[in-house]
């Protein structure tokens, strides 16, 4: 009888290449574990968002080899990608006359029945996710009418009730003022770290990403780079995310010069 494989990242990259009709990004190589945030940096088109939607299962990839618990991606029906992974765009669609539990309620579409029904036990999920993002107060209102961070938790909620191992957000704080960024951003933390759940989201605010994640993802123009943030300090790394540029990151003070 063969030993039991054992897995240390719930997610591999090897030798990836991204792209639609032509490949835009290569050899990307990197992992994540279990409890781990992650943040994937890089300059205005160099394929982060297409990244992540590889990752999900929404875009088709070039090449090389996606693994997810030791897994070929490629192997996973639909439904069992969606307890492996979930992604929650850069802009959720905003739906009329939806409750707030309705929209988070969606995230149980890989357990509820043909109808779309959820029983009790997961109506109380929901009902417990509402409350641990601090929407407990909205959780009849309708869903479209929330402020710009109410939406970004409730999109984040129905991430959660789908109960999946990988997280994937694409600019989760965007669009977000500053209070909201970071309540966004610690809300994450706290799921990663209490919850095990691997958290990897795109983001233009290397401040934040440097002082909150176990690692970093950076997308330069030249090569991709995966590190922690003091290893990748260390190497330079972010001074290579422009192409041509003057700018020079500031170690200190955690910036572009």
């Amino acid at each position: 009888m063969s030993p039991a494989k054992i897995i240390n990242s719930v997610l591999e990259l090897e030798n990836v290449s991204l792209g639609y009709d032509r490949v835009i990004y290569s050899a990307i190589n990197a992992s994540a574990k279990s409890g781990e945030m992650i943040a994937v940096v890089g300059a205005n088109g160099m394929g982060k968002s297409t990244l992540l939607r590889s990752l999900s299962g929404i875009l088709k990839y070039h090449g090389g080899i996606i693994k997810i618990d030791g897994e070929n991606v490629s192997s996973y029906t639909p439904g069992q990608l969606s307890i492996k992974i979930s992604y929650v765009p850069s802009q959720s669609p905003r739906t009329k006359n939806l409750s707030l539990f309705d929209m988070v309620a969606a995230g149980c579409y890989n357990r509820s029945n043909w109808l779309g029904i959820i029983d009790n036990q997961e109506r109380e999920f929901v009902s417990s996710t509402i409350i641990k993002v601090g929407l407990t107060d909205y959780i009849s209102r309708d869903s479209s009418m929330l402020s710009d961070g109410e939406f970004q938790r409730a999109a984040i909620a129905r991430s959660l009730v789908q109960n999946s191992k990988i997280m994937l957000l694409d600019e989760p704080t965007a669009f977000l003022d500053i209070a909201n960024r970071i309540t966004t951003v610690k809300l994450l933390k706290e799921i990663a770290s209490k919850e095990g759940k691997t958290i990897i989201f795109s983001t233009h605010d290397l401040l934040q990403a440097i002082k909150l994640c176990d690692k970093i993802w950076v997308m330069g123009h030249d090569s991709f780079i995966e590190g922690t943030p003091d290893e990748l300090i260390e190497k330079r790394a972010f001074d290579k995310m422009f192409k041509d540029s003057s700018l020079k990151f500031d170690s200190e003070l955690f910036t572009f010069l």
